[in-house]
This record gives C-alpha cells, structure tokens and sequence, in this order.
C-alpha cells in the first residue's frame, strides 16, 4: 500500500529520509467505482426516459468508463511526500519543500470518511496532503504519526539552536 519507503521511527538526529506514497488500490478504487457508478446512473437514466440502450452500446459506455479510469491512473502525476531533516518536501506535478520551521501544527481531517493529513504553515496556509491516506491502509495513524514526529523533533524551537 502507501509508504513509507524505509522505517516508521524517526531519527531526531537525521535518520534516512522516509517516503509516503499512495498505493495502486488507493488510487484505482475511487476511479474505478466512480466509473462504475457512472455507468449505472447512466443506466438508469437511460431506461427511467423510456430510452433502450442495447447491447451494444451499454458496451460502449462502459468500455469509455474503463478507458478513462486507465488514463487518469496512467497520466496522474506520482504524488508522494518525502521527509528530509530540514524539509517536508510535496512531490508531484512539481516539487514544493516547506521547511519543518514553518509549519505550525499537523492535524489529520476527515472528509467523506477518509482521513488525510492537514499541514498548517506559518503564512496561514492549509495544505492537505494526498499521502498518506486512510482510504485501504491500516496503518494510516502510524503514518501520520511519523509526520507528527518529524516534525516535532525537527522544527525550530527557543531552546534549540
């Protein structure tokens, strides 16, 4: 499933870099079941109009919904987010490094079910990380526990030079 690449315990004196990234049945299921979804709404807005849709063509509809679920997967960006000592570093359609001194609070938030990580930065920016991700991973809360660790043993403080 999703990351890390590498141990889960942190090293507050600069350990190998851990890796969160998104497993394939974490980025297929929504793609897949929302095409899946699709076609039967499709479906049945098709019989409920009185409309028939052959063979044939309920086909073809689910042939696109298939297709489209294989292009979304195979062109999305591989977003993943890797921890180094001096950054929290978002990769994916570009690199962004937030430095561990900027970020003011991790919070893990949950919409439709899913919980995700929250990264709160000094200029007032939220910024929801893709990975990880509780959608099919049981270890989520270990995951986000490592975040939450890194950063508390990397961040600036008053007694830290």
């Amino acid at each position: 499933m999703n990351g890390p690449a590498g141990s889960l315990a942190p090293s507050s004196a600069g350990g190998a870099a851990s890796t969160f990234r998104l497993g394939v049945v974490q980025t297929a299921a929504p793609v897949l079941g929302g095409g899946l979804v699709g076609t039967v709404l499709t479906y049945v807005l098709v019989a409920a109009t009185g409309g028939r849709m052959a063979a044939g063509e309920l086909w073809t509809w689910v042939s696109a919904a298939m297709l489209a679920s294989v292009v979304v997967l195979v062109l999305s960006p591989h977003y993943r987010v890797e921890l180094s000592d001096n950054f929290l570093i978002l990769r994916g359609g570009r690199r962004r490094d937030i430095a561990w001194r900027d970020i003011i609070g991790i919070e893990v938030r949950k919409t439709a079910g899913v919980r995700t990580v929250v990264v709160h930065v000094s200029d007032g920016r939220r910024i929801p990380l893709r990975a990880p991700m509780s959608l099919l991973d049981r270890r989520f809360d270990d995951k986000a526990q490592v975040l939450v660790d890194w950063w508390t043993a990397r961040r600036g403080s008053p007694d830290r030079v």
